[in-house]
């Protein structure tokens, strides 16, 4: 893990150090934004639904040119027990202040962005003492240009976060990966990085084409935890469109996922999937999507050293109906992964209701291990006049970067009210609770629990305030359970450079 000391540092003139996507330290997400509800993960080589193959950004332009802003974001925070330590090492004070450049540019066909940001932070720690260091560079750049009959979109992202003091639940399962390494606390370093490329043509033509490769890595440096270890995954799709008919679209795809870990047992694996589907537009409001195909599973364990080969059949079938008020879904789809094959049978049902929205779907779920577990997730919005309330659980099942089913349930639920033109109040609810699916294997259950609570006042025309109040709690099944108060007052504003 050395050549984490080579990784990126951002120095700006002036000693302004900058971090990605205006993401200030733990304390200051009131400020922006409540506690936000989890996004769903998919299981390991699903069958993936053609409709999930495009893109996911922002639409290409309007047209508006360039924009470029800065913001600032200064916090003052005390932690009772910032660790979770069982006993607690003692409190932790410290000064944060924050900065993000931004920077837009939009054309009629394209949209490029560009996010730069970080902070400096001078601490008091227990066993430490005083230090002051520049902490948590990052940046991201993206791309996206639609043309007359093909698109592009690209990404590329860099980001290192301090542990210690990174200890969020609002980006669990942001990359759709079941695995404790979100939710276990440490100290020491996590550089996370992401590229990303997806390639269109021939989207008014007979015959089209879609490649797509993402890299996503994660290396540490100084953590204790063994389930903190360095790993890689690169993931190559070509799939080939054929529209048979105005309503019927058959398909071609083959993907290659390289997984590479710095575990224990040395995990290289390489999985390989063939599918072939079918997209029939039965009616007006009913859609049809249907795929099978193949598995190829190898994996090499260097410490052992051992060497294995699997494959097996994966298929999916989804039903979508556009109904008045919302849309109706049932699902059922097989995968195969190291761990052999897994069956996920869903129905959900979206509905747009006078005063918010509901989306859930529910089902469940069975694998080699014998066990069958339910899964689903919920979104509920309310929205009244000077008021929200949202609410999410989700309960899923998948591989973690351990090579381990695992199974985890997240819950949120966020009030937001509007005081008054010029102040509101923000209280959040954040759970997770992640352990082993297999019946064999110990318990590792691991609970992280956040309740934040915050008042948000705008001082001037540019100048805001948030004054804040954090609980956490966690539960390991080895080190067993601890919990920490925080408070805090965030200043912030944003500078608009251009135009």
């Amino acid at each position: 893990m050395a050549k984490m000391k080579n990784r990126l540092s951002f120095v700006l003139i002036g000693g302004t150090v900058c971090s990605v996507a205006l993401a200030p330290a733990n304390g200051q997400q009131a400020m922006l934004q409540p506690i936000a509800g989890q996004p769903s993960g998919q299981a390991a080589q699903a069958v993936t639904p053609l409709s999930t193959l495009q893109p996911v950004s922002n639409a290409a332009g309007t047209g508006s040119g360039v924009s470029v802003t800065l913001d600032y974001f200064s916090t003052l925070r005390y932690d009772e027990n910032i660790g979770l330590d069982d006993p607690s090492l003692g409190s932790t004070s410290r000064w944060e202040n924050t900065f993000a450049l931004g920077v837009v540019n939009q054309t009629p066909i394209s949209l490029l962005t560009f996010d730069l940001s970080g902070l400096h932070r001078v601490s008091d720690q227990p066993t430490i003492g005083t230090d002051s260091e520049f902490n948590d560079p990052a940046v991201r750049l993206s791309y996206r240009r639609d043309g007359v009959n093909s698109s592009i979109d690209a990404l590329a992202e860099y980001r290192e976060s301090n542990l210690t003091f990174n200890q969020s639940l609002t980006d669990i399962n942001q990359d759709g990966i079941i695995d404790n390494a979100d939710i276990i606390i440490d100290r020491g370093t996590r550089a996370s990085s992401r590229v990303g490329l997806t390639w269109q043509t021939g989207i008014n033509d007979p015959l089209g084409f879609i490649f797509s490769y993402n890299r996503r890595e994660r290396d540490y440096q100084n953590t204790t935890d063994p389930g903190l270890f360095d790993n890689l995954i690169n993931d190559y799709s070509l799939t080939a469109l054929l529209r048979l008919s105005p309503v019927m679209q058959g398909n071609v795809r083959v993907r290659y996922t390289d997984y590479t870990a710095e575990d224990t047992p040395g995990t290289d694996r390489q999985t390989t999937t063939l599918t072939t589907g079918v997209t029939y537009d039965a009616s007006a409001v009913t859609k049809i999507d249907a795929s099978v195909g193949v598995t190829q599973v190898d994996e090499t364990l260097r410490a052992v050293p051992s060497n294995t080969t699997d494959e097996d059949f994966v298929a999916s079938f989804a039903v979508t109906r556009d109904l008045p008020n919302g849309t109706a879904t049932a699902q059922v789809d097989r995968t195969f992964g190291t761990n052999g094959d897994r069956t996920n049978a869903t129905v959900g049902r979206s509905l747009l209701l006078p005063t918010g929205t509901l989306d859930f779907s529910v089902g469940a779920t069975y694998g080699d291990s014998g066990k069958t577990t339910a899964i689903g997730d919920i979104t509920y919005v309310h929205v009244l006049k000077s008021s929200q309330v949202t609410a999410s659980l989700q309960r899923q099942v998948g591989t973690s970067t351990q090579s381990v089913e695992t199974k985890q349930t997240l819950a949120s639920l966020n009030y937001d009210y509007l005081i008054n033109p010029l102040s509101s109040l923000t209280v959040g609810v954040a759970y997770v609770d992640q352990e082993n699916e297999r019946a064999s294997l110990s318990s590792t259950r691991r609970q992280r629990a956040n309740f934040n609570a915050s008042y948000n006042r705008v001082l001037t025309a540019n100048w805001s305030m948030t004054v804040g109040y954090q609980y956490s709690y966690k539960d390991d099944a080895g080190p067993g359970t601890a919990d920490s108060n925080a408070v805090y007052v965030t200043l912030g504003r944003q500078f608009l450079l251009k135009p």
